[in-house]
């Protein structure tokens, strides 16, 4: 068994502007805590679903349709084939649900 994760210490630890730690992986999917510090990402796809669940501060996920604005306690799916980046002007840490690499 493993011991439990701190999230706080993991976004102390690291000071960059983007930063995800996968905390574990069960039947083909990724769980990642996320750190975002006033950064954007590029614009990309996957050949799977990628899913967002907010912890604090706001993400941003722009489609190329709209954008879409998070706030703590929501989540959010963008499906396999869209288009998508996230982007926040101040801090805010996530969990990322994505497919595992093959």
């Amino acid at each position: 068994m493993q011991p439990p994760v701190d999230t706080l210490e993991i976004q102390r630890n690291h000071p960059e502007n983007w930063f995800a730690q996968r905390l574990t992986s069960h039947n083909g999917v990724n769980l990642k805590f996320r750190v975002m510090r006033g950064t954007v990402g590029d614009f990309h796809e996957h050949t799977s679903s990628e899913c967002f669940f907010v912890l604090t501060g706001t993400v941003m996920i722009d489609l190329d349709s709209e954008s879409v604005a998070l706030a703590p306690g929501q989540f959010f799916e963008v499906p396999a084939g869209v288009r998508h980046r996230s982007r926040v002007s101040g801090e805010a840490t996530l969990l990322v649900f994505d497919a595992l690499a093959l």
